[in-house]
């Protein structure tokens, strides 16, 4: 039986490029704890354990460092490429939102290896007090089963 790949689970966000005209920038480190929600795999056939899946996440984001931040909510939504060695590609969406309203979004990237979900993050589309947000993350997410871990690095820029 194929077990759920960690590429499944990975919230996160590559680090950013800005332009002039943004002046409020952060550094932050974060941990998000996610759990699988929807999860379907087909097999590929082209080799035993080929399998892409597709599947959805919710979990829950602390900031450890950057400021000061009540824990958020988090939505992923993906799709994976997993071979029976344990390797593989992800590629998907999350959304964070935030306890006054505010929130944004996310198109992330990973590579499966070693044990490890390792992937960037690239911030868009924000609301409230993330409107006009740029920025991104790296992240490095440990599957557990259904459950993820993924310690986040990153940067935000906002516009003044």
């Amino acid at each position: 039986m194929y077990k759920i790949p960690s590429t499944i689970f990975f919230v996160s966000l590559m680090v950013c490029s800005h332009s002039g005209t943004l002046s409020k920038e952060f550094h932050f480190q974060s941990q998000h704890i996610n759990v699988a929600t929807k999860f379907e795999t087909v097999n590929v056939e082209d080799e035993p354990g080929h399998v892409i899946a597709f599947f959805e996440a919710k979990g829950v984001g602390s900031r450890l460092k950057g400021p000061i931040e009540p824990p958020y909510k988090i939505e992923i939504w993906g799709s994976g490429d997993y071979r029976n060695d344990g390797t593989g590609t992800g590629q998907g969406y999350g959304k964070f939102i935030f306890s006054d309203g505010s929130s944004y979004y996310e198109k992330w990237s990973s590579n499966l290896k070693d044990g490890h979900d390792v992937g960037t993050a690239v911030y868009y589309n924000g609301t409230g007090r993330f409107k006009g947000i740029k920025g991104g993350s790296k992240f490095d997410c440990l599957p557990m089963g259904d459950r993820f871990i993924c310690e986040v690095e990153g940067k935000i820029a906002l516009p003044d």
